[in-house]
């Protein structure tokens, strides 16, 4: 969670996004909810 909320915090302060980035923090964002649901 901790985790997370760096990377929030980064990709708050780049501008700019590289595709790959972003497609790794929602593969993230998704695992985490997806760990929700399982708990």
């Amino acid at each position: 969670m901790a985790l997370a909320a760096k990377l929030q915090l980064r990709q708050s302060q780049s501008l700019v996004m590289t595709p790959q980035l972003m497609q790794s923090i929602r593969l993230l964002q998704f695992t985490h909810i997806e760990l929700e649901r399982f708990i």
